[in-house]
């Protein structure tokens, strides 16, 4: 128990630190606030307050001066990082396809941004993980992990970092869709065939037709979805 709450303020100071460097940024501030005023801004401990400010004097953004105050001593350069709470329900329909949907908007982007920037070292790889995926679609064994290395790879080729950590941000809710959502464990499988295109599209960076695949990809999990809210509507009349 101790552990969890030491791993909880641990992330509040964290979290706190990277909202004082936005301030920073945004604006333009020499002398932070004292630490109740910021205590009172982000509603938190004076303690995670004093964290957070250590934290900062580490990475060489501020000093704290005793009897003075804390001043921005570095406004360049600043690593700052983003995080997202969601809740999503495994057996909620709804949450599902909107899972789908951002899904589908970040990866098309990874689709074009791969047949963009990939090297032909890198859409070599690509087509070592779409065999082992093509291995599992065979034999229908470790299939889930497979078919989510070969969509991990897509955003690892696209050679953007931010997405790619935007992904890596979301891929604990997005694995849902690769672990039998509403309990289907089928879901997904319609799909399958059409991964041999998408991944032939972007070996030969062609666009139109990577993303005709992967649309085709998307709808046919969504119809599985609606599928499950029509067959259990009728259940339930």
């Amino acid at each position: 128990m101790i552990r969890t709450i030491e791993t909880s303020k641990e992330r509040k100071a964290n979290l706190v630190a990277e909202a004082i460097k936005k301030m920073i940024l945004e604006e333009n501030i020499e002398k932070l606030p004292g630490e109740n005023r910021l205590a009172e801004i982000f509603n938190v401990s004076r303690t995670i307050v004093r964290e957070a400010l250590r934290l900062l004097e580490l990475e060489g953004i501020t000093k704290t001066i005793h009897g003075s105050g804390t001043y921005v001593i570095k406004k360049n350069g600043l690593n700052i990082s983003f995080s997202i709470s969601v809740k999503v329900k495994s057996d909620e329909p709804k949450d599902i396809l909107e899972l789908l949907e951002v899904r589908k908007a970040l990866e098309s982007g990874a689709i074009r941004l791969a047949i963009l920037n990939a090297t032909e070292e890198q859409l070599n790889e690509l087509k070592f993980v779409f065999s082992d995926l093509e291995k599992s679609i065979e034999s229908h064994e470790r299939l889930a992990e497979t078919d989510e290395r070969f969509h991990r790879k897509i955003f690892e080729i696209a050679n953007n970092k931010i997405l790619l950590s935007i992904f890596e941000t979301l891929f604990p809710i997005l694995s849902i869709l690769w672990r039998s959502p509403l309990g289907l464990t089928d879901f997904g499988d319609r799909g399958l065939p059409y991964h041999r295109e998408l991944c032939e599209a972007i070996l030969n960076r062609d666009l139109p037709r990577a993303l005709q695949a992967y649309d085709r990809i998307i709808e046919l999990d969504v119809e599985d979805v609606k599928n499950y809210v029509r067959t259990h509507e009728v259940k339930e009349a």
